[in-house]
This record gives structure tokens, sequence and C-alpha cells, in this order.
């Protein structure tokens, strides 16, 4: 037999034996508890939100513990740079926010490297934006705060869940299609911009998901419009940001599962497999279409592939704002 040939049936060889390991680590998968990491605060943002719900799911159908952490900053890099060095075994996850897809063009070093050091699972879930202000704004339409903006340049302050996040980013992009100023607060996740935004310490934002439909439901802050392509079933009066004024303006998030490269293929499409299963139970389903959140759990190369055509689109709000971070 040729060299060439040995070699060949070598290659084939480890291929086999590198499967069939695999298919073993996902039949005895989960075998020790499991850690979600949630890289934003605890108590009602999005991620947060979807951290719980797949820890009982995940639990109730593996029987294995399931621990949801906390590990806020740096617009989630700090929780996602903890799972990319956390062991490729499938017993830590990561849900990561759209901001993620902007971490290797806004920062020097994020502390990670996408598809080198963490791959997607799946996309959980997607999450239209909202134009919201303080009712102590006296405006009622995207108009009129514009208007309002260019009469107070730098006078008005958006609050985000971070430097990076889409809802600054978003917010960049309007300030850049609307000709106006106003400054940018940061904080470490969105939830924590929301109880500023009510307590009247900023004066809008532009985000989405369950600790912000929660407030405009109980009329603490003022929705003027909603960022995404439609307008949403649930408010179905409130215009598109396109359709007051700024054709082709869309922004929306997304959470994604990630995990650390190298985990055994099997291992990934077995949590993938599962997360679909958790979002598609009705009693999940119904809760988050209701919380603003569309459902997804879609398969790792199509999350793949979402993830580069996200990380494209922002890379370049990136750059034509000039937004970097060190």
């Amino acid at each position: 037999m040729s060299s060439r040939r040995i070699f060949h049936a070598i290659l084939v060889a480890v291929g086999v034996v590198a499967s069939t390991a695999g298919a073993q680590d996902a039949r005895n998968f989960p075998s020790k508890p499991i850690t979600i990491v949630v890289p934003f605060p605890s108590g009602g943002g999005t991620s947060d939100l979807l951290g719980r719900i797949l820890q009982q799911k995940l639990q109730e159908a593996w029987g294995q513990t399931v621990i949801v952490e906390n590990r806020p900053g740096a617009s989630g890099n700090i929780g996602a740079a903890s799972v990319a060095k956390a062991p490729p075994d499938g017993h830590t996850l990561l849900i990561g926010a759209a901001a993620i897809s902007t971490s290797q063009a806004l920062y020097k070093d994020p502390g990670f490297k996408l598809f080198e050091n963490l791959v997607p699972v799946t996309v959980i879930g997607t999450v239209p934006f909202m134009l919201v202000v303080h009712p102590s704004l006296p405006v009622t339409s995207v108009a009129q705060f514009v208007d309002y903006a260019k009469k107070n340049p730098n006078k008005l302050s958006l609050g985000s869940g971070g430097n990076g996040t889409i809802p600054h980013l978003g917010g960049e992009l309007f300030k850049q299609r609307a000709g106006i100023q106003f400054a940018h607060v940061p904080y470490k996740g969105g939830i924590l911009a929301m109880n500023d935004l009510v307590g009247g310490q900023i004066e809008f934002t532009i985000d989405g998901g369950s600790h912000v439909v929660t407030q405009v439901d109980a009329g603490k802050i003022r929705l003027l419009a909603v960022t995404s392509a439609q307008r949403l079933p649930a408010y179905p009066n409130v215009p598109t940001l396109a359709e007051s004024g700024f054709p082709g303006y869309e922004a929306s998030a997304w959470q994604m599962l990630l995990i650390p490269a190298g985990t055994p293929k099997p291992i990934v499409e077995k949590i993938q497999q599962e997360v679909a299963k958790a979002l598609n139970a009705p009693d999940v389903s119904e809760r988050l279409v209701k919380l603003g959140i569309v459902p997804s759990g879609m398969p790792p190369a199509q999350a793949e592939a979402f993830l580069r055509n996200e990380m494209n689109k922002w890379g370049e709000v990136v750059r034509a704002t000039g937004a970097k971070i060190d």
C-alpha cells in the first residue's frame, strides 16, 4: 500500500474514532451540573429571563442540576471570556446577546474570539426594539422627539446595556440619521438602564424585551415607535421608525446560546435539540411572545450563518460611526 493510501486510512480511522467517541460522550451527557452563564445582571432582563427558562426546562429533561451564573460587565465580554476558557465538554454554556456580534469590531481585545474560542449552538429568540422615553419628556411622536432633540442638543441621555450593545449602536445610527446630538450612558445591562429611565435619571432608550414591554404596559414609559421592519401585533397603532421618517432603519436584538469551541458535535446537537424542544413548548413560546420575544431554536449551522451576517451588519455601523472601545 502506498504511503498516501496509508495516510488516508489513518485519517479515516482517526475520524471514525473521534466520531464514535463524540457519540459516546453525547449519550453520557450531561454527566455533571451544567452552568449557564448570563453576562448581564439578574433581575428581569431578557438574557436572564431566558437563562431561567432554560434552567428549568433542561433540568426537567436531563435530571441534572442546571445553574444560572450572572457575570455582568464590559457589554457581556466578561461572561463570554469566562465561557471561552471553560472545558469543551458541554457543561458550560453562554447566553450571548446581540452585542457579542460587535465585540470583535469594537474592542481591541474582548477576551475571546468568535468561532475560534466560542461557537454558536442555536439562536434562542429575537427581540424587536422600541424607542421609548420618560413620560416627563414633552413628546408623543418621533417627529416631536427629533425636533426637541435638535432644539436641546446634548441635553438628552440615551441609556443602554453597555458600550457596543445593539441599543448603543442603534442609538448611534439613529443619531446619525436624525442629525441630532445626545449623550450615551452605558450600564451593566439593559435592566439597569431601564430602572434609571423609569426613575427619570435618563430620558430615553432604544431597546426591547421583557424589561421594556413590562414598563410600557405599566404606563411608566412612553412608546414612540418600534424599530422592526413591520409593526408589532401587540402594538398595532405604534408606527415603525421607518414609517416615522427613517426609511430602512431597522434594529433588533437576539439571544444566542454559545459553547466553547472544540465541544464534540454530537453534544452540541443534543443541546440544540433540547433547547429547541423547550422553546416550542406551549407554556414557553406563549410566554415569550407576550414579552416581545420571538422564539427560534435553529440548528448550529444556521446559527453560525446568522451570527456571521450580524457581525458584518453591525461591523459596518461601527466603522461608519467611528465607535471604538479600547
